[in-house]
């Protein structure tokens, strides 16, 4: 049978982020990839030089998708939901999370400071992180949250609770069902 000629964008970016959480970046190919989308590997070369390249276009794109989610989202006027949904936001996006986490030429370092799309990925980073900062500084002054615990703390746990292994084996909706609910209201029983 003859392999398909054409893919589109969304469909490589879909392959990649489901490859990579599937065998990790080790293993991931272009004979992989090529294999997954039915097409031949000259047809990604055509495109991209490298699995770094592809990787970090891939990245950089989810990124973009997470911040324009910021700037489109109708956000709640009451607090509590508000910070729900942020949490749910930071949830959605714990795939690609990981998948940044495997790619070890996507950490940000001196010998790549000057490079474009690194630069980019860390304004990205930046507005993302700005935002929660915003929003956590918003419930400390209106009373919604500990203003104790420093903001960074706060931001930090927030921003990286989605590293946390599922040893538990949750869904996703499970999970951060249960992240949400520690942070809201805490581990001790209320009584």
């Amino acid at each position: 049978m003859a392999r398909k000629k054409t893919f589109t964008q969304e469909e490589l970016y879909q392959a990649t982020h489901d490859l990579m959480l599937e065998v990790g970046y080790d293993i991931f190919s272009f004979q992989l990839l090529a294999n997954k989308l039915d097409i031949s590997r000259t047809a990604l070369y055509k495109y991209y030089t490298n699995k770094y390249d592809l990787l970090q276009d891939y990245l950089k794109h989810q990124l973009e998708k997470v911040v324009e989610r910021l700037d489109a989202t109708e956000w709640p006027s009451e607090y509590p939901e508000k910070l729900s949904a942020l949490m749910d936001l930071v949830f959605d996006y714990a795939d690609t999370h990981a998948i940044s986490a495997m790619v070890p030429a996507q950490q940000w370092t001196k010998e790549n400071a000057n490079d474009p799309d690194i630069q980019r990925s860390k304004e990205l980073h930046a507005r993302f992180f700005g935002f929660i900062q915003v929003m956590i500084e918003e419930g400390q002054r209106d009373g919604f949250l500990n203003q104790e615990i420093p903001l960074m703390v706060m931001i930090e746990t927030i921003f990286h609770s989605i590293n946390l292994p599922n040893r538990a084996g949750l869904s996703a909706e499970q999970r951060a069902y249960f992240v949400k609910k520690m942070l809201f209201e805490g581990i001790l029983k209320q009584k």
